[in-house]
């Protein structure tokens, strides 16, 4: 009696093993930062070779730049959504900013930036939060003309933005020697009270300019 063959695995296209490999990657970069994103672990973890990634990527290097990428598209996509969920815009610019500031932090995509900006990675495109800007200098323009007064500057609007990176891509970083600076503990609960207070303060920016 001759043996059934094992059914064969379906061979990934391209742009699908990208995605297999960029969503284990971002796995391993909120678990344990850039330095557990390693070709050969990413690889591991999807069942593949070294030589598979490095096909799709070219380098750690190359991984790590799309995975930056991956994570601006995603930040895109949730700030899109949080601004669509609020028509007023008040409300959704919070949401956008407490999901930037969760995929900067628990997702590790500040580290990230971080790591690539020193080692020479230059950022592609340009624009990605101009929603967020057109949101922030809606609201702003409509409480102009509710009081009487002239519209504000988009430029603020645009400033104010910036403000918001900024201080969210410092955050994983600096935070604890911050905290300790000031005489507070560098422990999660006085984290996270002041990533609280952060985002209350940036969205108060955003939203009065």
């Amino acid at each position: 009696m001759i043996p059934a063959s094992a059914p064969s695995r379906r061979r990934r296209t391209a742009p699908e093993a990208r995605r297999v490999i960029l969503l284990a990657a971002e796995k391993r970069l909120a678990d344990g930062g850039p330095e557990a994103v390693r070709v050969a672990l990413v690889a591991a973890d999807v069942g593949i070779t070294d030589a598979a990634v490095h096909h799709h990527f070219g380098s750690r290097e190359g991984l790590l730049a799309a995975l930056l990428r991956h994570c601006a598209r995603k930040l895109r996509s949730e700030v899109a959504a949080s601004l669509a969920a609020d028509a007023t815009g008040t409300a959704g610019i919070r949401r956008a900013a407490e999901r930037i500031a969760a995929i900067y932090w628990d997702g590790g995509a500040a580290r990230l930036a971080l790591w690539l900006a020193l080692s020479g990675e230059k950022p592609r495109g340009s624009g990605m939060y101009r929603p967020l800007v057109d949101a922030v200098q809606s609201v702003r323009v409509y409480r102009a003309r509710t009081l009487g007064l002239a519209a504000p500057r988009r430029e603020s609007a645009q400033h104010a933005v910036a403000l918001l990176n900024l201080a969210l891509v410092g955050e994983p970083i600096h935070a604890g020697a911050l905290l300790r600076s000031v005489d507070l503990p560098d422990e999660p609960a006085a984290r996270a009270r002041f990533r609280r207070f952060l985002v209350d303060a940036l969205v108060r920016v955003l939203e009065e300019g």
